[in-house]
């Protein structure tokens, strides 16, 4: 562990630790030389004697170092100095997504777009860049106070799974979000954190993972051989076209999903201007497609794995490096038999079960185990029938947030007593349970009293009068009344650059909190460019003018002998000035050569220059 006040790379100084993993701690240093702070991950001791590790593990993070983009925590250096082997990263602000949803409940489907359309940019810059995230998770992404998404630990679950050397701790916090081929230890590329990335997607709007158990190979089974239960059946509101995103994202085979990141980008950007999603395709369904199954020497590998090995699951042989096999022919010899004896296994560990259910009733009827005297008080008195009875009143309370009360009171039935209440909430809509008071799973006594909470939709709030104010100011005085809000430009020679024209809705309305209230602000009056009115005439200068949104100012006549009577000599705005729409250009016209002074006394002469009497 690094002492604080410590320096590495001679530029470096520790200032405190922030956070520890299962292969590094985290700290947060002042790079010296930029006088700016940064991240600096070291490795943990157990990794530096692995040299082939080591070496794989700074290759991959100088590679990564390539990648900029806004929404990857971007690597600024890599180094070792005495046996201390460090990455110096962006220090990133913000809460993780697990930490936002956890805070949220569940996320609304715009914000889950929104959110995902950012990881899903990451992905494709580093996969265009040829590096595999791996470890596409809710912990491994950073949401800052603004929106912005920071995608973290870019290679570092590559480097570690290269030599499976992962900790069984940090395995189980990965597996709800592994694609089934990283579970059998196949060659995985970029459609395994696409799968990662549905999982991901499926938790932010539903608020829970598609599979959970105590059991991290349990997890790992599951998505090889489990189907997923679609999100829609368990939150509502979802578009049809999120929900069939999200389960191409999660298709168990890795040539049924989208192909890149690109290819799902497109689709995110289309999920609200096409709800039912006809536009997702789907690979078509083959009946007779076989289930994915777990051969014994794989299964035992990963419960060593699970109970206190060292690894988290076996990579790809060398000659495997392509994963899944095109064809029977190309399963290894000995598959079949491998596969009679897992069914054979299976179903002896079914047999047991079902002996062992069996043995329990017959054991709990009969009362064997208790002492004589016991047993036989228990069955003639009314205090043995009443704890018989005590034993199947127990009920384990289910998790209805999420379901409309309808839906909520029939998860229940008669097994509790249910009250409701209600409350304005901008993550739920009406009528949907926001919060219950007796925990999900927790047992308690049949007939108790649960407290369910239902939204009674977005809290109503008064839109402000914003017309006239600076956008800054208009902004923050929306945003402090609870609006998002959008900004449009418009020209206006009526309202000074940078104040609002006008708002929609419009003040005084109602809307929810949390809806968006879109200004108008004023770019100015709208800049023209003047013609050149040279030889027009001043009724085509005139139209010429108004083409250009001009008008015609004062016009002024003069002889001159250059250009012909009646056209334009100059103009009061040279050609090619920009001004202000509206604005009026005077010009000069001419009245022709003068006549001739011989025969006409001076007082009969016009002036040099006559004004439009019009004018």
């Amino acid at each position: 562990m690094l002492e604080i006040g410590e320096i590495l790379g001679g530029r470096y100084e520790i200032l405190k630790r922030i956070g520890s993993g299962g292969m590094a701690d985290v700290y947060m240093a002042k790079d010296q030389k930029l006088n700016r702070k940064v991240a600096v991950k070291v490795l943990k001791p157990e990794y530096v004697d692995d040299e082939k590790f080591l070496k794989k593990f700074q290759t991959e993070a100088q590679a990564i170092a390539s990648l900029m983009h806004p929404n990857i925590v971007n690597i600024y250096d890599v180094g070792m100095e005495d046996g201390v082997n460090y990455i110096v990263m962006e220090l990133a602000g913000g809460i993780t997504l697990k930490e936002y949803i956890k805070k949220k409940g569940r996320l609304l489907p715009q914000e889950t777009v929104d959110i995902s359309l950012q990881i899903a940019s990451a992905l494709s810059h580093a996969h265009n860049h040829h590096i595999i995230h791996r470890d596409i998770k809710p912990q491994n992404i950073l949401i800052s106070d603004d929106g912005m998404i920071k995608v973290t630990d870019f290679g570092i679950a590559k480097a570690a799974n290269a030599n499976t050397v992962t900790s069984t701790a940090t395995a189980i916090g990965s597996v709800h979000y592994i694609s089934p081929e990283q579970a059998k230890g196949r060659f995985c590329d970029e459609k395994s954190d696409i799968y990662s990335l549905g999982i991901t997607m499926y938790e932010m709007v539903t608020g829970k993972v598609p599979f959970d158990h105590e059991n991290g190979v349990t997890i790992a089974l599951m998505h090889l051989q489990n189907e997923i239960t679609p999100p829609s059946e368990i939150t509502e509101g979802i578009p049809d076209s999120l929900e069939k995103i999200i389960l191409k994202c999660v298709m168990k085979k890795p040539e049924e999903r989208y192909q890149t990141a690109d290819e799902l980008i497109e689709d995110l950007k289309l999920v609200f201007q096409d709800t039912s999603g006809d536009y997702v395709g789907f690979a078509p369904a083959v009946d007779d497609s076989p289930t994915i199954l777990v051969d014994q020497d794989e299964l035992q590998q990963m419960e060593k794995d699970e109970n206190g090995g060292t690894q988290e699951f076996e990579p790809p042989a060398a000659d495997d490096e392509n994963g899944y096999l095109e064809k029977d022919d190309d399963e290894p010899e000995g598959m079949n038999s491998k596969i009679e004896k897992l069914v054979i296994v299976l179903a002896a560990v079914v047999g047991a079960i079902i002996l062992i259910a069996v043995i329990t009733f017959v054991v709990r009827s009969s009362g064997l185990f208790r002492s004589g005297d016991e047993a036989s008080t228990e069955q003639v008195t009314s205090s043995g029938d009443a704890q018989d009875e005590t034993e199947t009143d127990k009920y384990q309370v289910p998790n209805v947030i999420g379901m409309s009360l309808s839906q909520a009171k029939e998860a229940i039935g008669d097994n509790l007593k249910i009250e409701t209440t209600t409350e304005a909430s901008s993550s739920y809509k009406e009528g949907l349970v926001i919060r219950q008071s007796l925990e999900s799973d927790a047992e308690v006594d049949k007939g108790e009293t649960i407290t369910l909470t239902v939204s009674s939709g977005s809290e109503q709030v008064t839109v402000p009068n914003v017309k006239g104010q600076s956008q800054s100011s208009a902004t923050k005085t929306l945003q402090n009344a609870g609006f998002k809000v959008s900004v449009k430009t418009a020209y206006s020679s009526s309202v000074d650059e940078g104040d609002v024209i006008s708002q929609s809705p419009a003040s005084g309305s109602k809307r929810a909190s949390g809806s968006t209230i879109t200004i108008t602000v004023s770019s100015g009056s709208e800049q023209v460019t003047v013609p050149n009115l040279s030889y027009y005439t001043e009724s085509e200068a005139r139209r010429q003018l108004s083409n250009m949104g001009l008008t015609l100012g004062s016009v002024t006549r003069k002889y001159d002998s250059s250009v012909e009577r009646n056209q334009v000599i100059s103009q009061s705005i040279a050609s090619g000035t920009k001004v202000s729409k509206g604005t009026a250009v005077g010009i000069t016209v001419s009245l022709g050569s003068r006549p001739s002074t011989t025969t006409s006394s001076s007082e009969d002469e016009p002036d040099e220059e006559e004004p439009d009497e019009n004018e």
